[in-house]
């Protein structure tokens, strides 16, 4: 793996975060992000980087966590700032293959200096109060008693094949049959898929069912790995939660969609 360098930007003397990371993992957990928002506030604790955002129609949200373990080098003390999401993204996405990113944050400034390689771009900071507040944790606890795990590939595919027909998806859980369900309905024709325990990595049944926007899972799906183990919680007339790991495991993504009361 290359190391960041800063070929002509100055740095500042005592940085309130110096942070290298391999560059797949960032772009990795900006492309979460970039699912439902184009900008957001990181925390950058002590212990690593945290997330909590809200879709601008407060219909979904985002929490991601990438702990200190997940960079190769972390000194941070509890920042917080407000970033461009995207332009932060085209800049990691600059990367070659094998490339750490440094992270270097001028808090006199509100400058983030981004480094890549050969490459210095300073990204000019939002004001994290300018920025919607995240949910409150309290607010993402709901009555969701079914839960299960399933590949990544599978609700991708799921997706799409509703797509065909629909623009809203139904998930639920037969606790009687042990099976996870997706249907969509469209003028014409129908789709329908069934898992049962077999196929699934686990299950806590309950009945449970729901029927969300199809455009928002689209969104929500595209960046979650084909080969990763997705936890989803579901509920009846409950919003669905999705979560999966990032970083090798190392850090976690969870994303929470509301759920539709009826279809026009």
């Amino acid at each position: 793996m290359s190391e960041a360098v800063s070929p002509t930007v100055s740095l500042p003397q005592d940085p309130a975060v110096d942070a290298t990371i391999d560059a797949d993992r960032l772009d990795d957990a900006l492309a979460v992000l970039g699912a439902l928002v184009d900008e957001c506030r990181l925390e950058l604790a002590a212990d690593g980087l945290h997330v909590r955002a809200v879709d601008p129609a407060s219909v979904a949200a985002v929490s991601l966590d990438l702990p200190a373990e997940a960079f190769a080098a972390y000194d941070a003390s509890g920042e917080t700032v407000g970033v461009d999401v995207s332009r932060l993204g085209e800049v990691v996405g600059l990367a070659e293959p094998g490339d750490s990113v440094r992270l270097v944050l001028d808090a006199d400034r509100r400058q983030l200096h981004v480094l890549v390689g050969e490459l210095a771009y300073t990204l000019g900071l939002i004001d994290p109060e300018a920025i919607r507040e995240p949910l409150d944790p309290a607010e993402m606890e709901y009555d969701c008693p079914a839960e299960l795990t399933i590949a990544g590939g599978d609700v991708s595919r799921i997706v799409d094949a509703a797509g065909m027909v629909s623009s809203h998806l139904t998930l639920g859980v037969d606790a009687d049959a042990g099976t996870f369900y997706a249907e969509a309905t469209g003028d014409t024709d129908d789709v329908a898929l069934a898992f049962d325990g077999d196929d699934l990595a686990a299950l806590s049944p309950a009945d449970a069912e729901s029927l969300f926007s199809l455009d928002y899972l689209r969104e929500m799906v595209r960046p979650i790995p084909a080969d990763s183990e997705l936890r989803v919680e579901l509920g009846t007339e409950q919003p669905v939660t999705l979560g999966f790991g990032l970083a090798g495991g190392a850090g976690d993504a969870r994303f929470l969609l509301s759920p539709r009361r009826s279809v026009a």
